[in-house]
C-alpha cells in the first residue's frame, strides 16, 4: 500500500487500522453520489455520523468543481469515507489517504466532526478539500506534491480557501514556522507532510502572493517542484524567500495567514 498522506495538527499522528475488513480502512455505509463523489460513513458512528455525511453530501460537487478550474485538469472517481479518527468525533482526527492522485489516493478518510466546537460542516469540508486538493496535484503534474512540504502547504490553503482561516485554526502551521526560526523552505522543498515548520512556510508563501494580488488559480497553475520555481514562473524573479522574509517585516505570524484579509 502507498504511504500515508495526512492532515494533521502540529505533533499530532495518524495510524490507520493495520487489518481493514473491507474495501475500505473502516466499515462503510454508503450514504449516496454526487457528481464523481460517493460518501460513506462508518455505521458505529450512528445517527449523528450519517447526518455530517448527508450533509457533506450535499457539498461534496462545489469544491470538486473549483479544484478543477484551480489545477486545470479533470478529476476522476473519488471515495470519501467519514470515520471515527478520533474518539471525540470533532475533527481532531484529521484526515488521509494514499497516494497522489486518483487512481492510488482516491479514497479520502476523514474523522467525523459532528462534535467540533467550530462549525462541525465546514470543518468536514475543509479535511474533504484538503485531502481533495491532493489528488488534484497528481492528475495536475506541475510540481506539487502532496507527500511534501509545497503540496500539504497548498492542500490546507485550498481547504481554507474553501471555508475560512478560522475552521482550520487548530491545523496552523505558520505559527510553527516561526517558532523554528523562519527556515528556508522555499528554495528547497521537505519531503515529508508531516513537519509542521517546513508546512508552514509554504502557507505562509501563498498567502503572501495572494496579498501581493495573485489570484489562486494563477499561483496553482504556475506550478513549481520548489516554491522558489513558483515564485519565478509568476513574477521572473529568484528571490521568493528574501522577498517572503522581507514581507514580513513587523509582523507576528500567530496564525497561517498574517497578511490580514
Amino acid at each position: 500500500m502507498s504511504q500515508c498522506r495526512v492532515l494533521v495538527r502540529p505533533g499530532q499522528t495518524i495510524q490507520p487500522p493495520k487489518a481493514a475488513t473491507t474495501k475500505f480502512d473502516y466499515p462503510a455505509t454508503s450514504v449516496g453520489t454526487s457528481a464523481q463523489v460517493t460518501v460513506y460513513y462508518d455505521p458505529a458512528l450512528g445517527a449523528a455520523g450519517l447526518a455530517i455525511a448527508q450533509q457533506l453530501l450535499a457539498k461534496v460537487a462545489k469544491p470538486y468543481g473549483d479544484m478543477q478550474t484551480l489545477f486545470g485538469v479533470s478529476g476522476a472517481a473519488t471515495d470519501v469515507i467519514v470515520a471515527p479518527l478520533s474518539s471525540a468525533h470533532d475533527g481532531s482526527g484529521g484526515a488521509y489517504h494514499y497516494g497522489c492522485d486518483f487512481s492510488t489516493g482516491g479514497v479520502l478518510y476523514l474523522d467525523a466532526c459532528f462534535a467540533a466546537s467550530v462549525d462541525p460542516l465546514s470543518l468536514q469540508i475543509a479535511l474533504y478539500v484538503a485531502e481533495l486538493s491532493e489528488c488534484f496535484m497528481g492528475a495536475q503534474n506541475a510540481g506539487w506534491n502532496c507527500g511534501y512540504s509545497n503540496g500539504e502547504g497548498l492542500s490546507r490553503f485550498c481547504a481554507e480557501a474553501e471555508t475560512s482561516l478560522a475552521t482550520l485554526e487548530q491545523y496552523a502551521t505558520g505559527p510553527a514556522w516561526a517558532q523554528a526560526g523562519y527556515p528556508d523552505w522555499i528554495g528547497k522543498t521537505e519531503q515529508t507532510d508531516s513537519d509542521a515548520a517546513s508546512t508552514g512556510c509554504a502557507i505562509v508563501y501563498l498567502y503572501w502572493l495572494r496579498s501581493l494580488g495573485h489570484e489562486t488559480a494563477q499561483i496553482v497553475k504556475a506550478g513549481g517542484a520548489t516554491l522558489n520555481d513558483n515564485y519565478k514562473t509568476l513574477t521572473g524573479k529568484t528571490t521568493a524567500y528574501q522577498d517572503l522574509r522581507t514581507a514580513l517585516t513587523g509582523l507576528n505570524v500567530t496564525t497561517d495567514n498574517p497578511f490580514g484579509p
